[in-house]
């Protein structure tokens, strides 16, 4: 509604504008130039010519009326122009700015893991398949910006670009209270935190990795793994980004787990 007033009272502020601008004219011409109750207009030579009819002076009108138009317009064009000119650098920064914030962009946090993949005791690579992120677009703390899309733990690329990706787990490995050793049946195959690539015309790929060999506990309870995996990557519009870990079961604590990106 506010905006139907404003657009309203403009149209009538510039029709006043340009009344005001002809009206005064015509009359002071028709004052000056009337000669025996006739009609004096000035001609295509600029010579005043008595005798018009009415439908000359509808013409003289509206040829009046649309060049006032026409200077109005370019006054008003002039006076943009000149402003961009004396403002361009605070504009541009400006506009650099709503750039940067209109990329897409995501944060994820942890979640857990439903019992059927938290039960998978071997050491294959495995999809963290459940992250967190908030609804509300004015979230800092996790969102979804511009674009992007969640699809079933992978975020979805938007756009083509060059994107930084990141993520951050913690593990949480029990271990032999008489030993301290990891009870799991081989010890040369490591715990591995990594980036995937997935896209409908290709196959899926590894992007980058952290591999952590496992060690004894000197608690003789457990061992704790923290690792953070990120690179800057071409990326194209439709490519599904995952974190896969080794040893999924030892996605315990993951309130501080995170997994994102954003076009640089």
């Amino acid at each position: 509604m506010d905006k139907t007033l404003k657009y309203l009272s403009f149209v009538v502020f510039f029709f006043a504008v340009i009344c005001f601008a002809v009206v005064p004219n015509i009359l002071r011409l028709m004052e000056t130039t009337s000669k025996n109750n006739k009609i004096c207009l000035p001609a295509a030579n600029g010579r005043i010519q008595c005798g018009a009819n009415l439908y000359d002076l509808r013409d003289y009108l509206n040829n009046s009326i649309a060049n006032t138009y026409v200077k109005v317009m370019k006054e008003d064009r002039d006076h943009q122009q000149k402003y961009l000119e004396d403002n361009k650098v605070r504009l541009m920064s400006v506009s650099d700015q709503f750039f940067w914030e209109a990329k897409p962009s995501a944060s994820l946090k942890g979640k857990e893991q439903p019992d059927t993949i938290t039960d998978i005791k071997v050491a294959e690579m495995t999809a963290i398949t459940e992250w967190m992120y908030d609804k509300n677009p004015l979230s800092t703390s996790s969102f979804l910006r511009n674009g992007v899309r969640y699809r079933k733990g992978r975020l979805v690329v938007p756009v083509d670009g060059t994107y930084y990706l990141y993520s951050f787990i913690d593990l949480f490995e029990p271990c032999d209270q008489s030993t301290g050793k990891p009870n799991i049946e081989d010890l040369r195959k490591p715990i591995k935190h990594a980036l995937f690539k997935f896209n409908i015309d290709t196959a899926e790929s590894e992007i980058t990795s952290n591999i952590q060999p496992h060690h004894i506990s000197k608690n003789k309870f457990y061992n704790s793994y923290s690792s953070y995996v990120s690179i800057i990557v071409s990326l194209k519009a439709g490519d599904e980004i995952s974190v896969k870990v080794s040893y999924i079961r030892y996605l315990k604590y993951t309130k501080d787990n995170s997994f994102g990106l954003y076009l640089i």
